[in-house]
């Protein structure tokens, strides 16, 4: 199982997790900030398995160094850019990294590259994907 999740001021901007054996689900968020109470509705894309799609996923998310940097030694941080999470489970052991694309040494851009090109593969695949559900929540 991959997953992943960017958050910007603690808003979801994107989550997806996706196996090779179950496939699962690909999350588009919408915010109605100007709602009387600001909400956002997220529709769940079903993402089917497909061996393929995984191995593809699998390869570009092994490219991710582990350890990976650490941010918090960043020489070079912007502020105010989005953050998140990874997780890489195999069997019974799972690789979470937690990023932030506010650092901008050498070594952390490789490492955001990745990221991004993973989030918008599946993005590409669950925007191609029929709606499962969807829901409103508070934007915070």
């Amino acid at each position: 199982m991959i997953a992943f999740e960017m958050k910007s001021w603690g808003i979801t901007q994107s989550r997806w997790q996706y196996s090779r054996e179950y496939g699962r689900v690909w999350i588009a968020f919408a915010a109605k900030p100007d709602a009387p109470q600001p909400t956002q509705t997220l529709s769940f894309h079903t993402l089917e398995p497909d061996n393929k799609r995984y191995a593809a996923l699998a390869q570009l998310v092994s490219q991710v160094p582990v350890p990976a940097p650490d941010p918090a030694t960043c020489k070079n941080m912007m502020t105010d850019q989005p953050y998140g999470t990874i997780r890489m489970t195999r069997g019974a052991t799972t690789t979470e990294i937690a990023w932030n694309a506010g650092c901008q040494d050498k070594d952390y851009l490789a490492l955001l590259g990745t990221l991004r090109e993973a989030d918008a593969l599946v993005a590409a695949w669950g925007k191609a994907a029929p709606v499962n559900r969807t829901e409103d929540q508070p934007a915070r």
